[in-house]
């Protein structure tokens, strides 16, 4: 297979020969037009979400999830040019969570393809500060300590599968309970957290390396100095995601966090819920996170300001991130595939577009500088997987 585009941080047209999975030869296909034309198909690495709760009506975290229900999320995201995901699973009872982790695993034996996608479980709570604010929108009764035992069951159910976790470094037993993450090459995640600079410092020396949607699941009001905000930010040891849909971060504070985080540690996150791409509207038989979305893409509990999750697909976040942070295109987009990759220990698979490397890879549209991106085809591992046959 051969794909003929810009490949995004170059301006020359390039044809991409696909070979076997894998990206076989990359060679100029014609005389170069001068400046970035956009007559042209883009090329970039397929794009990865370390956090996505679910899509189109499918919630990885319904009682009632199947294996069906994850593929079929896994199918709709790469119309976005997603080509992998973390499924996040959230604050639920033990049985709830089992049951997201079950259908996750079955999903990924039942088929290689998903199992591709889905690299790793994101286990999101319930291990996180209880107070109001912090807490966002996870069910306070089902908050609780970090449980070992209790992950272990989490992890047995999963087959394995629980690669990152995100917890709130102040709970009773939260340091060992990193550090045991840690050990077994889990990537420990702080978030949803009420911490003071000593917490988030005695996270990091346990092995934490990233914070969680930094800036959101967090108080209202907090100390304009001293908080638990400032005190990621600036630590070099850890990665921060960020929701850059517009509405979880303002565009300034996204610009000084990117500025403040640097290009090499700020990934880009959709925390996509599972009424992402519904049409707007109240939903009462939403029963968790969401019940009513926005005019404007954002996703409320019901009757509140308060937002639980995000539903914009990755694509507005890379626009956004060029128009508020003011970042190339080619920069925006590192932060959804070369950063998390990194982190996710994916760099052969999913990192560039290079000879050798596994061909996951999204071909889009975008007709100015600072336009909307248009997917046009997604390829993993060598396979057009959405759009047509002939990128």
């Amino acid at each position: 297979m051969r794909i003929t585009g810009r490949i995004v941080g170059t301006d020359y047209l390039a044809e991409v020969t696909i070979e076997a999975g894998k990206i076989a030869n990359i060679q100029p296909a014609g005389a170069s037009s001068g400046p970035l034309d956009d007559r042209f198909h883009r090329i970039a690495p397929g794009f990865i979400d370390i956090q996505v709760n679910g899509w189109g009506g499918k919630n990885i975290n319904w009682p009632e999830v199947t294996a069906k229900d994850v593929a079929e999320v896994v199918g709709m995201l790469r119309a976005y040019g997603v080509t992998m995901f973390c499924p996040t699973v959230t604050t639920q009872s033990r049985e709830s969570i089992c049951k997201s982790m079950t259908a996750i695993r079955q999903a990924c034996e039942e088929s290689a393809s998903v199992a591709h996608a889905c690299p790793m479980i994101h286990l999101e709570g319930p291990y996180i500060s209880p107070e109001d604010g912090p807490r966002g929108a996870h069910p306070l009764d089902y908050v609780r300590p970090p449980n070992s035992e209790e992950f272990e069951a989490f992890q047995e159910a999963s087959g394995g599968r629980i690669g990152m976790v995100t917890v709130t470094p102040e709970a009773e037993g939260a340091i060992s309970f990193i550090k045991q993450l840690s050990g077994q090459g889990i990537i420990p995640a702080i978030g949803h957290a009420n911490a003071t600079r000593d917490d988030i410092q005695g996270a990091v020396d346990a092995g934490a390396r990233i914070s969680t949607h930094l800036g959101n699941g967090s108080h209202a009001k907090v100390d304009r100095l001293r908080n638990y905000i400032w005190e990621q930010l600036p630590n070099d040891s850890l990665y921060a995601s960020l929701i850059a849909d517009g509405h979880h971060l303002p565009p300034a504070v996204l610009k000084c966090m990117i500025r403040g985080k640097g290009l090499e540690r700020s990934i880009l996150t959709t925390d996509a819920i599972g009424l992402a791409g519904k049409p707007p509207g109240i939903y009462q038989d939403w029963e968790i996170a969401a019940g009513g979305l926005t005019e404007d893409g954002a996703a409320r509990l019901a009757g509140t300001p308060y937002l639980a999750g995000a539903v914009m697909p990755m694509t507005r976040p890379i626009e956004n991130t060029v128009r508020f942070a003011g970042l190339s295109l080619l920069d925006a987009i590192n932060l959804a595939t070369v950063n998390p990759a990194r982190l996710l220990g994916l760099d052969q698979n999913a990192e560039s577009v290079e000879v050798g490397r596994e061909a996951n890879l999204v071909v889009f549209n975008r007709d100015s500088a600072e336009g909307e991106i248009e997917v046009t085809n997604t390829v993993v591992q060598g396979e057009v997987v959405y759009g047509s046959a002939s990128p």
